[in-house]
Formats: C-alpha cells, structure tokens, sequence
C-alpha cells in the first residue's frame, strides 16, 4: 500500500489514539511497529470476535499515528503546526497563506481534549495562540493606542464583520452579570470545557473563574443531572461587577518556550479572533450575543450567517457578518475562545456527558502590512481552528427528541464529509495524466466551510489555497463500526485483506465458477464484494438512524400543524366577535349622531320660522300704523259722485275706506299665514331631515296695486 505524496492532499491527516479505562473490552486496533528510524504511521483493525458479519481485516495508512502514550506536546511538534503557523504569517515580502487545523472521530474519543486540553495540560489552540503571541507580541502593532490603526483595520475587513477592541469585548462580558446564554438544548446541558480533571474525557479548558459558573453532575448508568452533590450545572451569577479572571490559575503545561518560528521582522502584526458553530447546517455567530448594558435582556433568536465571496474578497469564501475581537495578547485571546465555548451547543448523551451538539470554529486572522512611516494596506490570512462534532448512533447514545435530530445532521454532514475526503484520496492515488473527479463539498456547510478555500480559484490565482491539518482521534476499545467507518474515509490509504474466517461471501466466491488456484485465498472481487457488503451495511444503520430522526420531525411537525390550525379557528372566532362588536358599536354611533343631526335641524328650522313670522309682523305693524295720513285733493274736482259734498264729509269717507281695506289685508294675511302653516307641515312630512331646507322666497301680495277707492 502506497502512501499519498503530502503534496497533492488537502490534510495531513494524522491519527491518535485514546487512553481508555475500558480494559474488560477486546482490543481491535493495532498499531503497526515501524523501523527504528521512523514514526508509525500503518494500523490494522480486526473484527471482534462476536462478529456475526465475519469482515475483512483492514489496514489503514495516515501521515503518523500517535499512541495512547504521546503527550499534547508531542501531538503539537509531530502534527506539525509549527509550519501551519509560519504560512499563516507569511514569509519576508509576502502574503501569509490560510491553515486549517480540525479534530475528527467519534464522540468520546478525545477531539476536545486535543483541541481544548484540560485544567492540567494545555491543548492544540492554547499551544497555538501561546506560540503566535510569544512571537509576534515585539511586531504587533498598538491598536488601543492608535485611533487610526484601529480604523484601518475596520477599512481593511472584507467579511462585512463588526470588530472590536478586546478591552471593549471583554468589559461587555464580564460587567454585565445577568447576560443570557443560548447554549441551552432541550437534553440537560454543560460546557464544553468543563469535565473530569485529568482525564481524556475532559473538556475544561481552564480553572479560573468564569463569566457563568456552570457546574455539572452526571448520575452514571441513568443518564440524568442530579444537583444534589457535586453541583456542577447550577448557573450561579453575581449582580456585581466582576473583574477579569486571574490568569494564574490557567494550565501552564506543556511548555513551547523552546520553539523558534520564522516571520516577518520587517511588518507589524494585528490578531483578530472570531468563532462560530455550524449548527443543523447553519452558521451561527457564538461571539454575538454580548451586551453593553447591564440590564437583563430575553434571549433574543440567533441569525444565521452567510459564506460567501464579498465585494473586497473575491478570491475567497468568508463568513459575512461575524462579530472579531482584536487581541494584544494570548490572556485576551483565550478569554475571547472561553467566552464563546460558553455559548456552543452541547448535551448530554448516553456515549458523553459533555457532547458537542455543533461543530465550532475557532478563527486566528493575522493581519501583516510592512512596517514604513507612510501606512500601507493590511494583508489577511486565517488559521481555523475546528472541533468537529463526534458522530454517534442513537442506539448506542440514546438521544431523543431534539437531541437525536441534532445528532442526525451532525452524521449527514460528516458522512459529506468524508465523501469529500475519499474524493480526494482516489484523486491523489489516480493515474498520471487522468482527469481527476470534483470534490462534492457544497453538499453541507460543514464541507463547503472546510474544502472552499482549499483549490484555487479559477479567475483569481494570487492566493494559495488553504493547507489543512487534520488528527483523527480514536479508542482502540471503543465502537468498532463507528469508529472503523471514520478510519475508512479519513485515511490516507486503505488496504483490505483477508478474512480472518471465511464469510458467507467468501464462501460463494469460492464456488467452482469463481474459484481462483490461489489455495483457498479469496480473489480480488471477492474481497471487494466484502468491502462493499460492510459499506452498504454501514448506510444502511445510517439511513435507520436518519429514519428515526424523520419520523421524530414529522411527528413534530403534526403537532405544530394542529396546533397552528386550532390556533387559526380560535382566532376567526375572536375576528367574528370583534367584528360583531365593532359593528354594533358603529351601528350605536350612527344612530346617537343621527338623532343630533335631527335636532339640529329642527332647531334650525324653527328659528327660521320665527325669523320669517318676525319679518311678516313688522311689515304689517308698519303698513297698519301707515293708516293715518290726508288725502289732497286737486282744485277742481271732476268725480261727478263727489260733487256737492263738503270737505268733511270727504275726508271721513276716505278714512272709512281705509279702514275697510286694512281689514281685508289683515284676513287675507291671516289666510297666508294658515297657508304657510300648511306648506310648513307639508314639507316636513315629504322631505328628510338630514338635507338642507330650502329658504322660502317671499311671495307678492295679491291686491298690492288696489288704490283706497277700490280701483287698480
């Protein structure tokens, strides 16, 4: 079996192995004892024993494997980081080069503990951060000193980030006491560095005090939380402000005071951190929920992010929208990484007391720009650091609910993953001169954040592409298929041989029409039906459990249904009744300005009445007192009537006509004034209130041109 040339493959792929206490199980990985001269890096898994399926025998190759017994020192120096970390500062006059550092097995075989270390030792990323700071901290250039160093840097950004000072992040933290946390899942809940002491199984990345003080118990074998005697999930907060946590109290071991590391002394330095999770195939900012004030606030609904190329980034893939802290030291920049391993997604589980329910990234930005008196632009590159989840089964890890849906987009998304992986494995082995096969890795987040970066892009070859470290963990006594189904896609090379006992497969393929003159040795297809028997038995306890994750969500899914229709007839009754309401409330309004119109009316037109009555009585009152006055008469006096008779006489016949015709004006005028009456109440009954009464026009008196004797 050939190894693939380190070259032509994303990750170094490097294997370790965990320390278990678990000695009543059979042993089913072996480590293959190199030459004196070199480091292991072959392994051999067999069967157990019980196996009822009879498989091959497979060896499996890696970059080097590391045994029960290496230390995280050593896992740091033969991981090789220390060339991750000086491509990511770049060389003397050029871009640094993007690095990828991630921990894959199965859940309970020590990836948080490589990546994390324990309240003792010291892991990958508190090595890394030490061994970045020690280093650069003479080049790094003074941002809370410098308004404007600071402001380039925000001009620099191309992920359209919020970035911060750790001075200003951390004092949100810290001051503000009552801060929800979003970490909750609906099995009981813990920090992901929070564990046993000294034990592999331990997630605590150190011992000072915390923003939350989260405490945990684990009954054994019930799988329950008991806060009785240990006390370890009580949230406890304090409602004053705290100060920073004592750094005296962080593990100081293993120590790289020892380690060298080339850079660029003639550029100055800037270390932005980020973190977030992929959590249900979403990305999810872990660093975005710190608040300035110290009110209590409700959890608020997290935002998912976006990867994508942004305007000042074409040539890459960035997550948009992250919330960066600009770090002046390793103390700073562990604090910012334990604020947000506070906010992660874990649970408990049948397999793990503390299992991460998320894939977390870690982000280390090195911003370098040379060193002159005119400001020159930064340059950017990356080393992410990445704990993946474990996968699990639910059989074994007895999760329910939300939890087993969880666990079912963690299996999909590292079962894409390790079609990627096996996709660029069958590349570095193919022919020379053959075409090589896509890499499938937009199928999930996971993929698409781990292998974008990782090829050049085609309009855009300025960058290289991203190298990639990867340590797979594992536990020789552990589960034999989950653990067998991470080694098989996460391998450099793989090799099966032969049967320890012959299968029912092997048996068929020794028949007369398939027997090969090897003396009982199972030909080539033979093995590979094998092969592909235990693959497709694999996928098919995958599809079980992706099963019974779909039915949990349908039945979730009904009873959100029913809920939402139950809650759409209660409220088209309460419409109905609102309406119904409001309807009366309109019909009532209506009717009280109706009955004030009608009155206004009325009133209105009552007062024109007596305004006409007024006007009438004054011009009679006029026209009577109008009844005394002299008749002249001419000199001569024609009226053949009127002869002979005296002056006196005259005068009192005239004022006798007077008389007579005033009492005729006051009859008809009391005729008129029935008649108005009469028009008055007709008019009321034909026409409405509510439009305008039409002013009745004066009419002409009848008899009006009469002279006093009668005649026109």
């Amino acid at each position: 079996m050939t190894m693939t040339n380190p070259q032509t493959s994303l990750f170094d792929v490097y294997l370790r192995l965990r320390p278990s206490s678990a000695y009543d199980r059979e042993r089913f990985l072996d480590v293959e004892r190199p030459d004196e001269s070199s480091v292991p890096t072959h392994i051999t898994i067999k069967p157990p024993a019980d196996d009822k399926r009879k498989r091959a025998v497979e060896r499996f190759a890696f970059t080097r494997v590391f045994e029960e017994s290496a230390g995280q020192r050593q896992v740091f120096d033969g991981s090789r980081i220390l060339p991750l970390v000086e491509g990511v500062l770049g060389a003397r006059g050029r871009e640094g080069r993007d690095g990828l550092l991630a921990t894959l097995g199965v859940t309970g075989s020590g990836k948080s503990h490589t990546i994390l270390g324990s309240r003792s030792q010291r892991g990958l990323t508190q090595l890394t951060l030490d061994l970045l700071f020690r280093h650069t901290s003479p080049f790094l250039a003074d941002v809370d000193a410098s308004p404007t160093i600071f402001s380039s840097l925000c001009q620099a950004d191309v992920s359209e980030s919020q970035l911060f000072s750790a001075a200003t992040f951390l004092d949100n933290i810290y001051g503000d006491s009552t801060a929800p946390s979003r970490a909750g899942t609906p099995a009981f809940i813990a920090l992901v560095f929070q564990r046993c002491e000294d034990t592999w199984t331990s997630l605590s990345l150190s011992g000072y005090e915390r923003p939350h003080n989260t405490h945990i118990h684990l009954n054994q074998g019930s799988g329950t939380l008991s806060g009785a005697d240990m006390s370890m999930l009580s949230t406890q907060t304090s409602s004053n402000r705290r100060g920073r946590p004592s750094m005296a109290k962080l593990a100081q071991f293993p120590r790289i005071d020892d380690i060298d590391l080339n850079l660029d002394e003639t550029a100055e330095y800037t270390v932005v951190v980020s973190m977030y999770e992929v959590y249900n195939d979403r990305i999810y900012d872990l660093l975005a929920f710190s608040s300035a004030s110290g009110a209590a606030k409700a959890p608020q609904k997290r935002r998912a992010l976006l990867f994508k190329p942004t305007e000042k980034s074409q040539d890459r893939k960035v997550v948009a929208g992250l919330r960066k802290v600009v770090c002046s030291s390793v103390e700073e920049a562990i604090l910012v990484l334990e604020t947000g391993l506070h906010e992660r997604r874990v649970a408990g589980t049948g397999s793990n007391a503390v299992s991460s329910r998320s894939h977390g990234f870690f982000c280390v930005e090195v911003k370098k720009r040379i060193r002159s008196s005119v400001p020159t632009p930064w340059s950017s590159s990356t080393l992410t650091i990445v704990d993946l989840a474990g996968s699990e089964r639910a059989r074994t890890a007895k999760t329910a609910g939300a939890t087993l849906a969880e666990a079912g987009k963690i299996n999909e998304s590292l079962m894409y993953l390790g079609q990627c992986m096996q996709m660029q494995s069958d590349n570095a082995h193919a022919i020379a001169g053959a075409r090589e096969a896509l890499v499938p890795y937009r199928q999930c987040k996971l993929t698409e954040l781990l292998f974008s970066n990782s090829f050049s892009a085609q309009d855009h070859h300025r960058r290289a592409p991203q190298k990639g470290v990867m340590i797979v963990t594992a536990d020789p006594l552990g589960d034999f298929n989950a653990t067998s189904q991470i080694l098989r896609y996460s391998a450099l090379a793989r090799e099966v041989t032969v049967p320890r006992i012959p299968s029912v497969t092997s048996q068929i393929g020794n028949l007369p029409g398939n027997r090969v003159a090897s003396g009982g040795r199972n030909s080539p297809t033979n093995v590979q039906l094998q092969s592909d028997l235990d693959e497709a038995l694999t996928e098919i306890s995958r599809l079980r459990d992706e099963l019974e994750a779909s039915q949990f969500r349908l039945e979730e899914e009904e009873n959100r249904r029913r809920e939402v229709e139950n809650s759409w007839k209660a409220t088209e009754l309460r419409i109905e009744e609102v309406e119904a309401a409001v309807r009366e409330e309109l019909y009532e309004e209506m009717e009280s300005r109706l009955q004030l119109e009608m009155r206004r009316w009325r009133a209105a037109r009552d007062a024109e009445l007596d305004a006409q009555d007024a006007h009438i009585d004054a011009k009679l009152d006029i026209f009577a007192r109008s009844g005394n006055f002299e008749v002249y008469e001419d000199e001569e006096n024609n009226d053949p009537h009127l002869a002979g008779m005296p002056s006196q006489k005259l005068h009192h016949a005239a004022i006798a006509a007077g008389v007579t015709r005033a009492e005729d004006l006051e009859d008809e005028n009391e005729k008129l004034r029935e008649k108005i009456a009469m028009l008055e109440r007709e008019k009321d009954v034909q026409k409405s209130p509510s439009k305008k009464m039409r002013v009745l026009k004066p009419r002409k008196w009848e008899g009006s041109d009469i002279g006093l004797d009668g005649t026109p």
